[in-house]
């Protein structure tokens, strides 16, 4: 049996140590070492068939544990994640989510059964605060300048017209958007239509 730990960032600037001390302090209390780690620097918008997450998927034997600290670092696809689980199950292994001290592999369907309604809303929260903050430092890097601009507003999005546009080219959607802003859909629909925004390569 062996133990791997998975560690991803978005990009050159992040530092994944963070992830790398929850794995190995979680991996110490429960016996779960040494621990081979896997560490890349790649958007999780990338199939993980094209990312070093394949290779150590195609790796896996019965009884290793893959060790992950939260389900977005596996992706941001609901659908490749779950699909990635049942990558892991086809190779009778276990994926453990050390935030959340959650194991899935023993008895996947089961498992699923069970804990699906907790698993698609920690996976979506996840998803949606990662790709949140990958916006955020997306546009800062880009030396975007973030909140409220000087002088008046004609709509009370008009502050926040780059960030919207950051988040459009995220592939955000609309409707999380207005959450994030605290908007009705409808507001932003009519504030994007108005300034024919829309995602930029």
């Amino acid at each position: 049996m062996a133990t791997y730990g998975y560690l991803r960032v978005s990009t050159k600037e992040q530092n994944s140590q963070y992830q790398k001390n929850m794995l190995l302090n979680y991996a110490n209390e429960n016996n779960y070492t040494p621990v081979l780690f896997v560490d890349e620097t790649m958007s999780g918008a990338k199939s993980y068939r094209n990312r070093a997450l394949g290779d150590l998927l195609n790796k896996l034997e019965r009884e290793d544990i893959l060790l992950i600290n939260e389900f977005s670092r596996l992706g941001r696809s609901l659908l490749d994640i779950l699909e990635i689980i049942k990558v892991i199950k086809e190779h009778n292994a276990h994926l453990i989510i050390v935030r959340d001290n959650l194991k899935i592999g023993d008895d996947m369907n089961s498992k699923l059964l069970t804990t699906m309604f907790g698993i698609v809303s920690e996976i979506e929260r996840d998803i949606l605060k990662s790709r949140v903050k990958e916006g955020l430092d997306a546009a800062r890097a880009r030396g975007v300048k973030l909140g409220r601009k000087p002088g008046p507003a004609k709509s009370k999005l008009d502050i926040h017209k780059d960030l919207i546009q950051e988040y459009l080219n995220k592939e955000i959607s609309k409707a999380s958007i207005a959450k994030l802003l605290g908007v009705h859909k409808q507001t932003l629909y009519s504030f994007i239509k108005k300034y024919n925004m829309k995602k930029k390569n």
